[in-house]
């Protein structure tokens, strides 16, 4: 009982305040402190600092200063204990606390990063201490180590190699040093050394992979690869000098696909390692055959400056893989070759890139780079010459394709300066200026370009040769100098069989039309029939012209058999409507009114809105008139004054009514009948809106445009449902519209389409249709070029209707509306190519939008054959992603890799097929392609736009799934 009792007096001594009233001179307490430091339970700073302020003069406060570091020490906070103990006399500590002291102060600068102090701290404590003399050396052969100062550090490290608490770590050490050093062999038996006495240890996994270092820096690739792969299944972070080696061994070994993915793993830091690695994966990839993948390997190479003699390596095959597979979506055959000759001009393969260089000049797509780099030529040979006229003569044709005809005969101008150096290419120039001038209606000038091209032309078999006649023929004949285009069209079909089926047949309907015009019928007749034989898709129109001429013979019975055949084989022609008119004429000099009138009547009723509905309507009356049906005539006649107000037609159908009211001595009747006509004829015969309505037209058609426009309002203001209304509206608007006032030209021109086929509704309609498209006033633009299309009388105006209805259709998303006007301009066999691209282009955008996927595709097809205009351009990209969307990943890859090989000058669709592709990949799993596409995009891919950030984001996924 007595020792409980004792023990409990103590404890209580132990447990009383610390700085207690009995306490001498802060001993007891600072005694009390250190047992609890040195129990481990960490005393608080708080407590040591306390104890210095009650205590200032304590003999123990330089020691409490350095328990207060040592606290810092051991709670992490480094820089504090590094301040606390640099603030004490280190070398005034007792022996134990200062060696342990000088530890921590050195072992504190090391975790902050301060190696140099700590450094001098370790030095230190390896003189002083026995105690940490081994630690010490550890730590600096360590901090050697890290610096590459690998003699020091293996100096270092064998000193302590059979210290108890070394000698299994600093195996891996020395192993990792020996490899540094490049001493293999050293390495090598280390390792073995280590891996037969310390099996299982945790270092073994590492020592299996400095063993195969090692056997790699013997070039012992076979020894080596079993170990590194080992070293690689076992971590989830492999060093990438690891990886290097694993990856150049399998390329030793023959193993080129192991070795390209392998190297790929290493690639994701920017340093020499790096530029090592793409090396040997282009030269793995060229052995695989796969240009594409050694071409962008040699191209990331290439762009890295650590080594330079294998950066020109890189360079040298990477413009040799491009001038092999003829690669270069972004100019990259012309730049790279020109980059290697301004960054190696005395490399060995200087002279080699130069003779490429020419001969990329004659075969590049990339003509405007390829025109800059020739620029920069001071003296350029005749090779290079020639090849500049090529240049400038493709360059035209990209331009011709995209409908730029003034720039493309910019070029071709120039081009045939340079004539001399090829003849074929001089000829095909002036024979695509001639097309370009043909385009832009210069119809005199296109026909001496396109003399000039059969006069340098070498083969008068090819087809451009019998195009060039032909077109010729064209000239002459859109200049009405029908006699020239005669002989032009006929030296052309004498080619026969050489000619194109379609254009032969053609060409026989404009001799015929010659004919026509020179008023040879007969032989007209002949040629016209002779097309129609030749290519029935033509027919319609042989047939039509042929009736047409026997109806001059006064054949009129072979004239509406002939028109009988038009209606049954064509039954959707555009001229059907005429067919059924010239019928009517037929039958009228036939003397067969009957047949005439229900010819008339049939034309008026299926086709109301055609210009030839009123004509035949006013026929009809006029037949019901001449056999004196009064009644029929008087209806007939009506009929067409309510349908077709303010036309011409209704004005001789109200003057001959008038005459059979009077004849019928009904005068009382139609004049109440007259006075209900809005611009009708006045009974009373007043000529003053008629005399008003003259004078204001004759100042109009002398030019006095100012002093007409006046008279016209005038006459508006004076006669408002005058008889001359149609025609005073109609030229108000077509002054305005010409004096760009396109407001109120519309508005006029609004009035004029409220009179059904009136003579000027083509012409209101065509410009009236423009000023609401370029006012985006879309819906409005849409009905009335809708309008123009049924009531077009030529083949051109007819074109411009179904072109605006698509276009504004298009605009509005109207998918309905694109999709037919689309179809009705790709039904036109004489549509031009560049209007034909527009049609397929947009109405695959509709179908995409109404989700007839099958049927866009179908566009995008057709389309996507020609990249060299912006429609194919995007098309093939569509194409391609429409085949992404849907799964098929293999037809996307195919696609954009046939875009890639051909380019196009729209390289923004081009960069996003780039863009693709890697999606492609990261979903097929090959990510090291996806990668390296993205890579090579934004090395040559310079526009500033959305592409890059596309680039971005989707390398910085790849990295963040590593």
């Amino acid at each position: 009982m007595r020792k409980k009792i004792i023990g409990f007096i103590l404890a209580a001594c132990l447990t009383v305040p610390v700085f207690a009233q009995t306490d001498l001179g802060g001993e007891n307490s600072f005694q009390l402190l250190l047992r609890e430091y040195r129990l481990g339970t960490r005393n608080s700073v708080a407590a040591w600092e306390k104890y210095l302020d009650r205590y200032p003069d304590s003999r123990h406060a330089n020691e409490v200063r350095a328990y207060i570091g040592s606290t810092y020490y051991n709670m992490g906070k480094y820089q504090e204990a590094i301040a606390e103990l640099k603030s004490c006399d280190i070398e005034a500590l007792a022996e134990e606390q200062r060696d342990e002291s000088i530890m921590q102060l050195a072992n504190a600068y090391l975790k902050e990063g301060h190696v140099q102090d700590a450094k001098i701290w370790y030095t230190m404590l390896q003189e002083i201490s026995s105690k940490h003399q081994d630690d010490a050396t550890y730590n600096l052969a360590y901090i050697a180590y890290n610096e590459k100062n690998y003699d020091k550090a293996l100096k270092g490290f064998q000193q302590i190699q059979k210290t108890k608490s070394y000698h299994e770590i600093i195996p891996y050490y020395i192993g990792q040093v020996l490899l540094e050093k490049g001493d293999y062999a050293q390495a090598q038996s280390t390792a073995v050394n280590y891996l037969q006495n310390h099996a299982g240890q945790k270092d073994e996994v590492e020592m299996k992979r400095i063993l195969g270092e090692s056997y790699f820096g013997q070039n012992q690739y076979q020894k080596a690869i079993p170990l590194l792969e080992k070293y690689m299944l076992s971590t989830d972070n492999p060093l990438r000098k690891a990886l290097y080696d694993l990856g150049i061994s399998y390329f030793y070994t023959g193993a080129n696909s192991k070795a390209a993915s392998t190297l790929g793993a290493v690639t994701h830091v920017d340093d020499a390692l790096t530029q090592n690695a793409y090396m040997n994966m282009g030269l793995a990839y060229l052995n695989l055959k796969e240009r594409n993948q050694a071409r962008m390997a040699f191209e990331q190479a290439s762009i890295k400056n650590y080594d330079q003699n294998v950066k020109e390596q890189a360079l040298y095959n990477y413009a040799l893989n491009i001038h092999e597979t003829s690669y270069s979506p972004f100019a990259e055959s012309v730049i790279v070759f020109e980059r290697f000759l301004n960054e190696y001009p005395n490399s060995r393969y200087a002279d080699k890139v130069r003779d490429y260089l020419i001969e990329i000049y004659m075969n590049t797509k990339s003509y405007d780079a390829a025109l800059n780099s020739i620029a920069k030529i001071k003296q350029p040979g005749v090779m290079i010459l020639e090849a500049k006229q090529k240049l400038l003569f493709q360059k035209g044709t990209q331009l011709f394709a995209n409908s730029d005809f003034n720039d493309a005969i910019h070029y071709f101008d120039q081009s045939l300066s340079l004539g001399q150096y090829n003849q074929g290419t001089k000829a095909d120039a002036y024979y695509w200026k001639g097309e370009s001038n043909y385009r832009l209606e210069n119809y005199t000038q296109a026909r001496n370009d396109f003399q000039n091209y059969l006069s340098n032309a070498t083969d008068k078999s090819s087809d451009e040769y019998g195009l060039a006649l032909y077109n010729i023929g064209y000239t002459q004949f859109k200049q009405k100098n029908y006699l020239n285009a005669l002989d032009w069209f006929t030296q052309y079909v004498s080619r026969g069989a050489k000619n194109d089926k379609t254009v032969q047949a053609d060409a026989y309907n404009r001799i015929g039309d010659c004919n026509f015009y020179n008023r040879r019928f007969e032989t007209a007749r002949q040629n016209y029939d002779r097309a129609s034989d030749i290519d029935p898709s033509l027919g319609d129109y042989s047939i039509y012209q042929e009736a047409f001429v026997q109806g001059l013979q006064r054949n009129y019975q072979q004239k509406i058999q002939s028109l009988n055949r038009l209606l049954k084989n064509y039954p959707e022609s555009q001229y059907v409507d005429d067919a059924l008119y010239e019928q009517g004429r037929a039958f009228v000099q036939l003397e067969d009114n009957k047949n005439a009138i229900d010819r008339y009547q049939l034309l008026a009723n299926k086709f109301p809105d055609s210009n030839l509905a009123v004509r035949a309507a006013n026929e009809i009356g006029l037949l019901y008139y001449q056999d004196d049906k009064y009644n029929e005539a008087i209806q007939a006649y009506k009929n067409v004054i309510s349908k077709y107000p303010g036309s011409e037609e209704a004005r001789l159908a109200q003057r001959d009514l008038k005459s059979i009211y009077i004849d019928l001595n009904k005068v009382d009747e139609y004049a109440q009948y007259a006075s209900t006509i809005p611009g009708g004829v006045n009974f009373d015969m007043n000529e003053h809106d008629s005399l008003t309505y003259v004078a204001a037209e004759r100042m109009y058609m002398s030019g006095s445009t100012s002093e007409a426009k006046e008279s016209f309002i005038r006459y508006l203001q004076t006669f408002p449902s005058g008889t001359f209304n149609l025609n005073a509206n109609y030229y108000l608007g077509l002054i305005d519209y010409n004096q760009k006032d396109y407001s109120s030209a519309s508005e006029h021109f609004d009035k004029v389409l409220t009179y059904p086929n009136n003579k000027f509704l083509e012409d209101a309609m065509l410009m009236n249709s423009e000023i609401a498209y370029n006012a985006k006033n879309y819906e409005k633009a849409l009905d009335i070029y809708k309008q123009l299309k049924d009531k077009a009388t030529t083949a051109e105006h007819r074109q411009n209707a179904m072109l605006g209805t698509l276009r504004s259709a298009s605009m509005l998303a109207n998918n309905e509306e694109t999709i037919l006007a689309a179809s009705d301009i790709l039904g036109d066999a004489k549509v031009s190519p560049d209007v034909a691209n527009e049609a397929y282009y947009n109405r695959a955008k509709a179908y995409v939008s109404t989700e007839m996927v099958e049927r866009a595709l179908a566009d995008w097809k057709k389309l996507s054959k020609d990249t060299r205009n912006i429609y194919g351009a995007e098309a093939k990209y569509r194409l391609a992603q429409a085949y992404f969307d849907t799964g098929n990943t293999s037809e996307a890859e195919k696609i954009v890799l046939e875009y890639i090989k051909e380019s196009t000058p729209h390289a923004y669709w081009l960069a996003r097929s780039f863009v693709l592709l890697s999606d492609v990949y990261m979903k097929i799993g090959k990510e090291l392609d996806a990668k390296q596409y993205l890579l090579s995009l934004q090395q040559n891919y310079k526009e500033n736009d959305d592409i890059q950030e596309m680039i971005k984001s989707r390398l910085k996924k790849m990295d963040n799934k590593k």
